[in-house]
């Protein structure tokens, strides 16, 4: 398996000010860093209380056409595919975006402003794998002549075929690195066209759209300011594609070919992705051997009960191994003619696997992790010599310095062993 990159955040704030695109409203902009696996969180602090959406497509609505928008309860924020394509195309998993009004600001039309505030304000890597979409097969949407397809591949790669009436077609395809996204995507302006304009106008949106953030285009397909790439259309259409893909809060490793699709066709392509299943469990992670484990846990020979760690998700879950040898030194004296892995020293491997985690998302130097309390312990076959337990365990309550902890232990595809249990931290 590949080695995720570290999530990141940004390293200082930033403010930008503006007015947004769809309402015309002024607007005060100031991004934040946040912890590791918080994800992108909009908080609207001219609301009493300072309500806060996190992007996520369970909470994208349709408020608005021609844009993205999301809410959380009575709380919306519209036009936030600008911004999301800047910090999903920079890798910023995770900031707070506050905003004293209910949309972003339009700036010149392109992400690229927001790609310079963000690299002035530089980035920093936190300790927790990044997320990915990662497929093992392709999956697709499509809708009369709309279609979205994302092909298994070993990093990010867009192509997008775009075509109107008043336009030539457009097809594009780009690899996208933070790189190559600040220099090729993010510099793309939102278009319109001439003879839509009076039509947008009657559905209240475009208030703050102007001929300085908006290409217009004539009847000819003339555009009102020089391009900034004479491919400049099908650019806009990628950038807004990956904003749109962040809904997910992680971009797919993947090949995504998008022919004639928008906003709305987007976000039910994310949607239709969760309920694949394709947004589960989708941290890629190598396995951390024993001595790296040691790194975390005080255990030692022969009290260590992990031998390495195949699988994890930061405060969520985790897979460990731990084989089982004939010269373990419990054998000597437990039923030596018919060795038996006592019980408890299975929920031991469950707990010192849960410590490792726990310690590693929210310990403090210093601390370890103790038992505190162990309940439906059930013993369903025995481990003897020659076993591989798997061992799962899976975060069910997290506090500042408790995990209340489900733990299953795998002979094969036989349940050996299951228990709740509570680990705490404390120092030395």
């Amino acid at each position: 398996m590949e080695k995720a990159d570290s999530q990141q955040t940004i390293q200082n704030e930033i403010t930008m000010t503006g007015t947004g695109l769809m309402l015309g409203q002024p607007v005060t902009l100031t991004l934040k860093p946040a912890p590791e696996d918080s994800g992108i969180v909009f908080r609207r602090v001219d609301i009493d209380g300072s309500p806060e959406v996190k992007v996520s497509q369970e909470n994208w609505a349709d408020i608005l056409p021609r844009c993205t928008s999301l809410r959380s309860g009575d709380t919306t924020v519209s036009s936030v595919e600008h911004i999301l394509s800047a910090l999903g195309g920079l890798g910023v998993d995770n900031a707070i975006v506050e905003l004293d009004a209910p949309e972003p600001p339009g700036l010149d039309g392109s992400a690229l402003p927001y790609i310079k505030n963000i690299q002035t304000a530089g980035l920093v890597s936190q300790e927790a794998p990044r997320h990915v979409i990662a497929l093992t097969e392709p999956f697709s949407l499509s809708s009369g002549d709309r279609q979205l397809v994302l092909l298994p591949a070993d990093a990010l790669e867009v192509t997008f075929v775009y075509a109107h009436p008043q336009t030539t077609p457009q097809i594009a395809t780009f690899k996208i690195t933070p790189e190559s996204y600040a220099s090729d995507i993010a510099p793309a302006r939102s278009f319109c066209f001439e003879n839509e304009i009076e039509a947008l106008k009657a559905l209240g949106i475009g208030k703050g759209a102007s001929y300085d953030n908006v290409l217009v285009i004539d009847a000819a397909g003339e555009p009102s300011t020089p391009l900034r790439f004479d491919d400049e259309f099908v650019r806009h259409k990628i950038l807004d594609l990956i904003g749109d893909l962040y809904l997910a809060g992680h971009l797919p490793k993947a090949h995504v070919i998008a022919m004639r699709t928008g906003h709305t066709f987007h976000a039910e392509f994310v949607q239709a992705l969760a309920e694949a299943g394709h947004l589960e469990r989708t941290l890629v992670q190598e396995p951390i051997e024993v001595m790296d484990i040691y790194e975390v846990l005080p255990h030692r020979h022969p009290m260590c009960m992990v031998d390495r760690v195949i699988e994890y998700e930061s405060k969520k879950r985790a897979v460990g191994i731990k084989n089982v040898t004939y010269n373990e030194p419990i054998f000597e004296g437990h039923f030596p003619t018919r060795p038996v892995m006592p019980g408890v020293l299975q929920i031991e491997a469950l707990a010192q696997l849960a410590a490792w985690l726990v310690l590693r998302d929210i310990g403090k130097e210093g601390e370890l992790g103790y038992f505190r309390s162990i309940s439906k312990a059930t013993f369903r076959r025995a481990v003897v010599p020659g076993d591989q337990l798997r061992l799962e365990i899976e975060v069910a309550q997290l506090r500042s310095r408790l995990a209340r902890i489900e733990g299953r232990v795998y002979v094969g595809d036989e349940l050996a062993t299951e228990a709740e249990l509570s680990i705490v931290l404390a120092s030395v």
